[in-house]
């Protein structure tokens, strides 16, 4: 990304103080550059976000880490932090229909099942799904397009009942979209081979399926840990409230315009924030912001690049986290995942206190409850307020697993457009994005609207 291959003592301005920023901005002062990270958010660490409620402390944005990715277990390492991770419990799930619970199938993945046998046993399916499921590698047929909904791909294969009351609870409340128009090029790349190779995705996910479900990792201190421990990186200097307003090239090097907080308020993490308007000029622009604000900056001087980028759409969600009288909450139940079609405003639950030993050790006889909302279709989140919102989700929590009594406290966290919606055409609008701004010197992307979702693929993009 640096101009000439010139590193050491290079300018760089990281736009974004994310996951993938924080990487991008360690990876750049370790090879010798002055950087300056800007957060226009209050905090850094984009949806990593740990709340302190009573003596505890829960993540309201991502919950833990899947070390299954090389680069996100190699950047523990690095950062000393391997040695103090907790791991979560054995997941045991459930999913409601909006009328009787089921448990989730051993074997199965966002993308559909690897193995048959616990689907059937979970009564999840009718026996015409059942039967229409067991067909997959009869009616496998080559992939012919770049890219398709994977819905459209998995119905094919697997039949309806497989997408609406599996892939949509999983892969679609994960991504808070709607699996007939998310891309299988960006979210399930895994399936493309095989897809387009006319192979059974079934056989193809038993001749891979490694050694059962991937190891949950987190800190006692949540995953602001590791947030603390980029923002720590030497050479990197992180300030918080002030906004990019402007991007334009000055020969071989860039003008970042911004703006800073008027109200005089805290405004800094490491570093002091921009008094009003400030320039600062650098050899290396990182923009590891949504592609919603990434075209905005690009379209007076880039369009080529922002009209692609302008193209992708965002979800807003909710998380709360609640605690309950112990003995509220089911004792065997780790989670609970909720299918578009049960009409709910809960999309997931997590039980804290079941999943985390750190938590229950010190929970005093109270459970802890995460409780998420916010989906393609679903409700509309910014019409409730606060207290319906906790109402709304505490009433589908307690169809779901019969809780005869509310929470004592909450704590609520909106995501405002948190999350992109990787559709079809994704990867393919990405790639031009990045093909117009080649000639470039010195400016990259980063982020989860351009590399997929997940803290695992935000480090990967923040090295890339």
């Amino acid at each position: 990304m640096v101009p000439d291959g010139s590193v050491r003592g290079a300018r760089a301005v990281v736009v974004g103080a994310g996951v993938s920023g924080l990487v991008a901005a360690r990876d750049l002062a370790r090879a010798g550059c002055d950087v300056t990270v800007v957060e226009a958010g209050d905090r850094a660490g984009g949806q990593l976000r740990t709340e302190v409620m009573g003596s505890q402390h829960v993540d309201v944005g991502a919950e833990g880490l899947h070390l299954a990715a090389p680069a996100l277990a190699a950047l523990l390492d690095d950062l000393g932090l391997t040695a103090d991770l907790r791991t979560a419990a054995p997941s045991r799930t459930v999913i409601w229909t909006g009328r009787r619970l089921r448990p989730l199938p051993a074997g199965v993945t966002p993308t559909g099942p690897s193995r048959l046998a616990p689907v059937v046993r979970s009564g999840l399916l009718t026996v015409p799904g059942m039967v229409r499921a067991g067909l997959e590698p009869l009616l496998a047929r080559p992939l012919r397009a770049d890219d398709v909904a994977v819905g459209e791909l998995l119905r094919r294969r697997f039949g309806h009942e497989v997408v609406d009351r599996l892939v949509d609870p999983l892969l679609g409340g994960l991504h808070g979209g709607d699996v007939d128009r998310l891309g299988v090029a960006a979210v399930a790349p895994q399936l493309l081979g095989a897809a387009r190779a006319g192979r059974s995705l079934l056989r193809a996910r038993r001749r891979t399926a490694g050694g059962g479900a991937p190891v949950t990792v987190s800190w006692t201190g949540g995953l602001a840990v590791l947030v603390d421990a980029l923002v720590a990186t030497p050479g990197v200097t992180v300030t918080t409230r002030t906004r990019v307003v402007g991007l334009e090239q000055a020969g071989r090097r860039h003008r970042v315009h911004l703006e800073g907080p008027a109200d005089g308020g805290p405004a800094s993490v490491t570093g002091d924030a921009a008094a009003g308007g400030t320039t600062l000029d650098a050899d290396v622009v990182v923009l590891a912001v949504p592609a919603p604000v990434t075209a905005a900056l690009l379209r007076p001087t880039r369009p080529a690049a922002a009209e692609p980028l302008g193209r992708t759409a965002t979800t807003s969600v909710v998380t709360v986290v609640a605690r309950y009288r112990h003995g509220l909450v089911p004792p065997d139940v780790t989670g609970v995942l909720v299918p578009s079609s049960a009409g709910a405003t809960l999309k997931a639950a997590t039980v804290l206190t079941a999943r985390w030993e750190h938590l229950r050790g010190s929970a005093e006889r109270d459970d802890l409850v995460r409780l998420s909302a916010g989906r393609v279709g679903g409700p509309d989140l910014h019409a409730m307020d606060d207290a319906t919102l906790v109402d709304r989700l505490h009433r589908d929590l307690a169809a779901a697993l019969d809780v005869r009594g509310g929470p004592d406290a909450t704590v609520v966290h909106r995501w405002p457009d948190a999350l992109p919606r990787l559709e079809v055409g994704h990867v393919e609008r990405t790639t031009a994005a990045r093909a117009a701004l080649a000639d470039v010197p010195g400016l990259a992307l980063a982020g989860a609207s351009y590399d997929g979702l997940g803290v695992a693929a935000c480090v990967g993009s923040g090295h890339r």
